[in-house]
């Protein structure tokens, strides 16, 4: 089983989403990134694809080509007790993915600790109160 959170999302323009993301430990970047759907990139900047450029990139099942959306957004964990601290990600798009999927470096930058994948528990970093995996949200 994914381990995923609810994060509140918003975009450069003001625009906010709460979505359910996948926290991905095998998305290795240098620096806090999200992988959006393209519907969800479109709620969240609008008109992306006049400025976005293409990233190749290496996958589980090979090499694959994403855009790199110029504008970063912003986005923290949101649960029904308390908000985390907010981190600015930069923003890839697939046509192909579904889900919303957090980077290695955004895990850690979100202040989040996963406890355990199989049953998706998960903690903030400052606490030892163990939660639950969020269910899927496909776009």
């Amino acid at each position: 089983m994914a381990v995923r959170v609810q994060l509140r999302l918003t975009g450069p323009e003001g625009s906010e989403l709460l979505c359910n993301s996948v926290l991905n430990g095998g998305f290795e970047v240098p620096e806090p990134y999200l992988l959006l759907p393209a519907a969800c990139a479109e709620r969240l900047l609008g008109d992306y694809r006049a400025s976005a450029r293409n990233q190749e990139m290496e996958a589980a099942g090979g090499e694959v080509t994403f855009l790199m959306a110029e504008q970063a957004i912003t986005g923290r964990v949101h649960t029904i007790d308390r908000e985390g601290r907010q981190v600015s990600f930069r923003v890839l798009v697939s046509a192909g993915d579904a889900e919303v999927l957090v980077s290695d470096t955004g895990i850690d930058a979100l202040g989040v600790r996963i406890e355990s994948f199989a049953p998706g528990r998960w903690r903030f970093a400052d606490e030892t109160r163990i939660r639950e995996t969020e269910a899927p949200q496909t776009w």
